[in-house]
């Protein structure tokens, strides 16, 4: 009796040194505190106690491989209070970041936007601050609304100084795992020069977290995993694309973090934290058909006409050599279930040669 012997579907378990973010811009609440502005002299708009805004962005979440990029979170119209000036000269308002400059992404918010991202204090999370209404009176002077920027005094009689701020934050690059806290950091402030004496209007604050969501992966001996394909007679073979029962297989997903993503917006680089898999032929297995999930058999096999289809937990073929979303990502261990089964690859006429059919291949699991 002719028959094959057991396959054993070695799969590699490795996650990607990358960080990718599919993220979305979050609205959190904002919190601003109570404003206190001393007595001002009318005529240059003079102060002594600046205005602290706090821009709480609350507790954030990325996907451990969101693309860089990839928009975290964002505070949205940061109303400050009026000043009031009497004084007949022009002046000056000078927004300025505090910060080091981040270096430039390809953002899914904007192109703009990813030229014009400052460090923060958590690494790989870059800081944008964007002007949404300019202070009455005022023109702009630099090339965009994007801070650091000054405004100038364009007519003369009395001045009014407000403004609303926006702060946006974006994936610039590896994010530390586990929960990251801006603590109150100070990312700009904003100027009032008037007859030569400027004086700290606003001073524009951080708050919240960023957390890295994803999964753990069992210790090295639990990410190799072995298929009993079992022996199989010949004759179980009839013609091409012809298989055999499907064997199941899983995949341990561990101390999971799914995190929460308000929005949603399609214009981000992710949607939510999903479970994705790659399969990629290993020690000589060749991907025989992408689409359909067919996997040739590796060097060491001595059997011939037949492969190896890798099947999704709804028995549909699994595509090889690509990222395919699974499920999303669920706090605590879950596991990804698949399938696995031979299928005949040679004509009619010689049919499938006995021998061993193994087949080798390489997952990487990846969280976007």
């Amino acid at each position: 009796m002719k028959t094959f012997s057991a396959v054993s579907s070695t799969q590699d378990l490795a996650l990607p040194a990358r960080n990718v973010w599919k993220k979305r811009l979050m609205m959190s609440a904002l919190a601003v505190l109570p404003v206190v502005i001393s007595q001002m002299a009318a005529a240059d708009c003079a102060a002594t106690v600046a205005t602290q805004s706090i821009h709480a962005v609350g507790d954030l979440f990325i996907p451990q491989d969101a693309p860089v990029g990839s928009t975290i979170g964002a505070v949205k119209y940061t109303r400050f209070p009026i000043i009031n000036c009497a004084t007949t000269t022009p002046f000056s308002i000078q927004s300025t970041m505090l910060t080091a400059k981040a270096p430039n992404v390809t953002a899914a918010i904007g192109a703009v936007q990813g030229s014009q991202l400052y460090t923060t204090n958590v690494p790989g999370v870059g800081v944008g601050v964007v002007n949404e209404s300019r202070p009455a009176y005022m023109c702009l002077t630099s090339g965009s609304w994007y801070f650091p920027l000054t405004f100038n005094g364009c007519n003369t009689g009395g001045f009014s100084a407000n403004t609303n701020n926006s702060l946006i934050l974006i994936k610039t690059g590896p994010i530390p795992a586990g929960i990251n806290d801006f603590g109150n950091l100070q990312v700009y402030t904003v100027d009032i020069n008037n007859n030569g004496t400027p004086f700290n209007w606003i001073d524009g604050r951080l708050t919240g977290t960023v957390t890295v969501a994803g999964c753990s992966m069992p210790a090295a001996v639990g990410n190799i995993i072995d298929v009993p394909m079992k022996n199989w007679e010949k004759r179980v073979f009839n013609g091409p694309g012809t298989v055999t029962p499907t064997e199941g297989f899983n995949i341990a997903l561990n101390n999971c973090v799914a995190g929460t993503y308000a929005g949603n917006p399609t214009w981000n680089y992710f949607r939510g934290n999903n479970a994705n898999i790659r399969l990629d032929g290993a020690k000589g297995s060749m991907i025989v058909d992408a689409s359909q999930g067919v996997l040739g058999l590796n060097s060491e096999a001595t059997a011939t006409g037949v492969a190896v289809q890798v099947l999704k937990q709804d028995g549909t073929p699994l595509p090889l050599g690509v990222d395919v979303p699974i499920m999303p990502v669920q706090d605590g261990n879950t596991n990804l279930q698949f399938g696995a089964r031979y299928i005949q690859t040679a004509g009619d006429a010689t049919g499938p040669q006995p021998g061993s059919a193994t087949a080798t291949a390489n997952f990487t699991i990846t969280y976007k």
